[in-house]
C-alpha cells in the first residue's frame, strides 16, 4: 500500500479528531474513505469505471481524468 505524508488544516484536523475519540473507525479507514468518495463525487461513473479496470498495464489518460477536477479541485 502507498504512503503519503500530507498536511490537514486546522479545522479538518479539529473534526477528525473529534469524529475519531467518538467511533470505531480508525484514521487510515477515514482517510481512505473520505479521498474515494471525494474522487468518485468528482469523475464521472465511467470515468469510475475506467479507473477501477486500470491495471497500470497501459497508458491511462490521466488528463482526461483530471480535466474533470477543474482549476482548483483541492479547494472544494
Amino acid at each position: 500500500m502507498t504512503k503519503k505524508n500530507f498536511e490537514l488544516n486546522d479545522d479538518t484536523a479539529h473534526l477528525l479528531n473529534y469524529y475519531l475519540k467518538r467511533s470505531q473507525a480508525s484514521w487510515d479507514e477515514i482517510i481512505n474513505t473520505a479521498i474515494k468518495d471525494y474522487i468518485c463525487d468528482k469523475l464521472t461513473s465511467q470515468q469510475v469505471k475506467e479507473a477501477r479496470q486500470h491495471t497500470g498495464k497501459d497508458t491511462f489518460p490521466v488528463e482526461d481524468v483530471l480535466r474533470n477536477f477543474g482549476d482548483n479541485w483541492m479547494q472544494d
